[in-house]
């Protein structure tokens, strides 16, 4: 496995995100209301509404990226530089926060986020029945479209049951129908082949990669975790037995290939034509993990000279799930395709730093580890609203950290909106209260907590309103400072410790707004807390900042 093909299946993976994220569930009107045209060419800044019916539209970026990239970049951070995957970090910290800042999210996956606030909730016990739906009916492709990750840091692409043994603990933390848990699977294994062998699968590979889901079983028991807690209670909840679950979605994705008749070149027309037979556009069947699996199949092998035409395809075909088919092909074309995609992709930086940091393990280099939150005393609040809020450093994201206001907020009756980045360089747009209320400390990562110098619910009114009014920050995500400094391809660690930016770029910012009193103590706090070299860090950071205060002055 090659670094380049593993960034670029990372970023072709966002950039088929964007596309179909402009498109999404919206008709030709739509679309142009959100563009200015009628289809889709490249990614360019649009707006969207947020907040429901009644809520706003927001601007967005060109090459934002939807829950697609969002999660599957959440599942990388929960991947430890040893290779482990951490399961229950990943769905009891990394799921939890993302409510804050889902962008076009399935109801799936969010009924089951919200299932993982409760504090009896586990990664392998997610089970839960409300109103809105069941945990074991979900099986739409809210875990197909986020695996990629597992294969990307695979060391062995041919060890089957290792990558399908990580990808069944991450999907069943959401998903509890085995077309969501074994859509994953189906895909993960096909990027491992295309990955393993350069080559994009035809429907000669996929016929063996549908016959392996029925090993699915014997994988989940030989997992004490997935054999011992998680089975039996999906058991009792479904009524079925789990492996004759298994063998009928299996038996669905052969029926679906065999009346599958392959044509060259795949025009709107034939594929359109597939996605009615497979079921893309009726509104129970429009984001089955398996049909979505086989439908970014479809794409990439038709697509393998000209990757681009076949993620517009799919972006362009309106009524289908068009971001979610156009990412998971994406991940398949990048494998194959020399180059970055050609549109802009937001947040591209922060990708290539986790795309390389994945390739790190699967090489097994030392890599860095996410330092989450202490999960003994992890109990986030009741509210989604109060996931994020201040902190004596500032305002701060539940799980992930401090959060920098990126521009000017917007209010709705129910909430704030705001773009934000966080410590290692993703774009979010969060939603919070006009007033913050006190995060507790143990809910932020344990690298980033400061000693308290009042309680916080004292904090002062300016920082609980913070929001309106929004800190200064780098004008876009390649110029973010959190990155500054990082050779290309290689691995930011301060990325993954929320270490700060060099301090010529703090004091720089500083002189800036004016030598605050606040934020300069703020900056020098930042620097003894900066890890292994703190002294000498805050020891720089005063020399420079006196030097720049006095020019200043002058």
């Amino acid at each position: 496995m090659q670094w380049e093909a593993v960034r670029a299946s990372a970023q072709w993976a966002a950039y088929g995100d964007a596309l179909g994220f402009i498109t999404e569930l919206t008709d030709t009107a739509g679309v142009r209301r959100r563009i200015g045209r009628d289809d889709v060419t490249t990614t360019v800044p649009w707006k969207r509404r947020v907040g429901g019916r009644y809520g706003r539209d927001m601007p967005l970026p060109a090459g934002a990226y939807s829950d697609d990239t969002q999660l599957r970049l959440a599942t990388s951070r929960a991947i430890r530089g040893d290779g482990e995957f951490d399961a229950e970090a990943f769905a009891k910290i990394e799921v939890v926060a993302w409510q804050a800042y889902a962008l076009g999210a399935g109801r799936g996956t969010k009924a089951a986020a919200t299932g993982l606030m409760r504090v009896e909730a586990k990664w392998s016990q997610n089970i839960f029945a409300t109103k809105a739906a069941r945990y074991v009916d979900i099986g739409g492709n809210g875990a197909a479209m986020r695996i990629q990750p597992h294969v990307w840091s695979a060391r062995d692409l041919t060890n089957w049951d290792n990558i399908t043994r990580d990808v069944v603990r991450n999907a069943v933390s959401t998903h509890g129908h085995p077309r969501g848990i074994l859509g994953a699977v189906l895909h993960a294994v096909l990027l491992a082949h295309t990955l393993d062998t350069k080559e994009l699968p035809g429907p000669k590979q996929w016929r063996p990669a549908i016959d392996w889901l029925e090993q699915v079983p014997d994988v989940i028991a030989k997992d004490d975790e997935l054999a011992y807690l998680w089975l039996p209670t999906w058991s009792d909840a479904a009524g079925i037995d789990f492996r004759s679950a298994v063998i009928t979605v299996a038996n669905e994705c052969r029926a679906a290939l065999e009346a599958f008749e392959p044509t060259s070149p795949l025009t709107a027309e034939t594929y359109a034509a597939l996605v009615e037979r497979w079921g893309g556009f009726n509104d129970a069947t429009r984001g089955s993990g398996t049909v979505t699996t086989l439908l970014a199949a479809v794409l990439a092998h038709a697509y393998a000279d000209s990757p681009e035409a076949g993620l517009l395809l799919a972006a362009n075909t309106l009524g289908s799930d068009t971001d979610t088919i156009a990412t998971m092909a994406g991940a398949l074309l990048g494998t194959v395709t020399a180059g970055p995609p050609p549109g802009t992709v937001q947040d591209a930086k922060v990708i290539d730093s986790e795309a390389r940091r994945m390739w790190d393990i699967s090489q097994g280099r030392e890599a860095a580890t996410f330092a989450y939150p202490d999960l003994l005393r992890w109990s986030p609040p009741k509210a989604t609203l109060d996931l994020v809020g201040h902190t004596p450093m500032g305002p701060a994201l539940a799980g992930l950290g401090p959060l920098t206001p990126m521009d000017t907020p917007t209010a709705t009756n129910q909430a704030t909106y705001v773009w934000g980045t966080l410590p290692f360089g993703q774009s979010i747009l969060v939603r919070a209260r006009h007033d913050l209320r006190p995060l507790d400390e143990n809910l932020l990562p344990g690298d980033v907590r400061q000693p308290r110098s009042r309680p916080a619910g004292d904090a002062p009114r300016e920082q609980q309103l913070l929001f309106d009014a929004p800190l200064q920050a780098a004008a876009s995500a390649e110029q973010r400072p959190v990155l500054a400094g990082t050779a290309p391809g290689a691995v930011s660690e301060r990325a993954h410790r929320h270490a700060p930016p060099p301090v010529e770029e703090i004091v720089q910012e500083l002189a800036r707004n004016g030598f605050t009193p606040e934020q300069v103590g703020r900056a020098l706090l930042q620097q003894i807390r900066g890890g292994r070299y703190s002294v000498e860090r805050a020891a720089a950071f005063a020399g420079l900042l006196a030097r720049a205060y006095h020019q200043d002055d002058q």
